[in-house]
């Protein structure tokens, strides 16, 4: 089966407009968006080809995940053909700044394997991670916070969750530790994390340590990461330099789904 291929078009305003790239696609049909894992009736949305084009509207709700994308020549087929991407234009993501409401960020991207799919945040409230500057054994983060206003109180909280459930070499227990955070206007905020904190004399394996922004004493966490721009996947995008110190070494770093971390190996 050949694969229909297409162009994409991404807006501001979530907007993610289709267009089949050959002349003999543009009659008829739907794309058909599934979402990987779901299995529920709202983790597939199906646009009609109308125009010739296909049209995800904003207020279309899509949950947080990752949606492939297939064309189906005939409304409801339950199979249909892989859409592999043509041109992809996501200028009007970079820089984005976000309305009222939750954060929405919709990204069309190329899988490993050459097919068209959908990248969609939904945060509300929303951390979104900044500049990172690095220095003297610590990491210092600006970045905005929406839906939500810092606090008496506010802090950020790095914790690594256990591994290796029942110990054994490399076991980790959970633990958190935490910093000041300084608001500033428009949301704006800044802390600075340093590594030591989160170091033990004798590391035998990667540890990571997710970042989360308390806005306010008994407030709920607000995930930390970046997510405002056309970077679907940042995890081997943004490389920072380690810092190293007797027994090992730290680094700020991305996940595949974009959320900040801070990574700390042993130091042969």
């Amino acid at each position: 089966m050949n694969a229909f291929v297409a162009h994409c078009t991404a807006d501001a305003a979530g907007t993610v407009t289709f267009e089949p790239a050959r002349a003999k696609d543009t009659v008829g049909g739907e794309l058909v968006l599934r979402r990987r894992g779901g299995s529920a009736p709202a983790d597939e949305v199906r646009l009609p080809l109308t125009g010739p084009r296909a049209v995800l509207d904003p207020a279309v709700p899509l949950a947080e995940g990752r949606w492939d994308i297939v064309h189906a020549a005939e409304p409801g087929d339950p199979d249909g053909r892989p859409v592999r991407p043509g041109t992809r234009d996501v200028r009007a993501l970079v820089d984005r700044v976000p309305g009222a409401g939750p954060v929405t960020v919709r990204v069309p991207y190329p899988t490993a394997d050459g097919r068209l799919a959908l990248r969609s945040w939904v945060r509300a409230p929303h951390a979104e991670a900044g500049a990172i500057h690095l220095g003297g054994g610590a990491m210092t983060v600006r970045g905005v916070l929406y839906g939500a206003e810092a606090g008496d109180g506010a802090r950020v909280e790095a914790r690594r969750k256990a591994t290796r459930d029942g110990g054994g070499e490399g076991a980790t227990a959970p633990r958190t530790h935490g910093v000041p955070l300084t608001g500033g206007a428009d949301g704006g905020f800044t802390f600075t994390l340093p590594y030591e904190a989160l170091a033990e004399p004798a590391m035998t394996g990667r540890q990571l340590w997710e970042l989360w922004l308390m806005p306010a004493h008994g407030a709920d966490p607000v995930r930390l990461s970046r997510i405002l721009d056309d970077v679907w996947d940042r995890k081997n995008v943004h490389v920072y330099p380690a810092y190293g110190a007797d027994g090992w070494l730290a680094a700020p770093c991305y996940s595949g789904d974009n959320n900040l971390h801070v990574r700390l190996d042993p130091r042969s």
